[in-house]
C-alpha cells in the first residue's frame, strides 16, 4: 500500500513537472534568439513523440496474456530496454533547446532525473516479476542506449 502511495506522488509530480516544462517552452520559447537549437529540439521532438508512438504500439496486446504478464523483447525493446522512458527523455530535453530558458533547463533535468530513478525502480519490479529471463534481457539490450542496441543487433544478424 506504502509503495502505491509514493508511486502515485510520483506519477503526479511528474505530470506537474511535465506541465511546468510544456508551458515554461511556450513562454520563453527560443529566448536566446538561438533559432537553429530550435529547430534541432523541434527535430528531437518529432523524433521523441514518434518513438513513443512506436513503442506504444508495439507494447500493445503483447505485454499480457489472460493474466499474466509477458515480457516484450521484440521491435523497439530489442533495441532498448525502455523506449518510452528514452522518449520522454527526448522530449523533455527538446523542450529545453527549444526553449532556451534556465527555468526550463532546471524542470527538465528535473524530469530526466525523475524518469531515470523510475527506470531503476522499474527494472527492480520486473526483476522480480520475470526473474532471470528478465535478467538476460538486461544482459543483453541496452537500457537507452539506441546506437549500442543497434550495433549489437547488426552483429546478431551478421553472426
Amino acid at each position: 500500500m506504502h509503495q502505491k502511495i509514493v508511486h502515485s506522488i510520483a506519477h503526479l509530480v511528474y505530470v506537474i513537472l511535465y506541465a511546468l516544462l510544456v508551458m515554461s517552452c511556450f513562454l520563453f520559447y527560443d529566448s536566446l534568439k538561438l533559432v537553429e537549437l530550435s529547430y534541432f529540439g523541434w527535430v528531437i521532438l518529432i523524433f521523441g513523440v514518434l518513438l513513443l508512438l512506436i513503442s506504444n504500439l508495439s507494447r500493445k496486446g503483447r505485454s499480457s496474456k489472460g493474466n499474466r504478464e509477458i515480457l516484450v523483447e521484440d521491435g523497439l525493446y530489442a533495441l532498448v530496454r525502455h523506449p518510452e522512458f528514452l522518449a520522454h527523455m527526448l522530449i523533455s530535453s527538446s523542450l529545453i533547446l527549444m526553449s532556451q530558458h534556465l527555468i526550463s533547463a532546471i524542470i527538465g533535468m528535473a524530469l530526466i532525473v525523475l524518469l531515470s530513478l523510475a527506470m531503476v525502480e522499474e527494472e527492480k519490479r520486473n526483476v522480480e516479476k520475470f526473474g532471470d529471463a528478465y535478467r538476460d534481457y538486461m544482459r543483453r539490450v541496452p537500457r537507452i542506449n539506441v546506437l549500442a542496441g543497434i550495433v549489437r543487433r547488426m552483429r546478431e544478424r551478421r553472426g
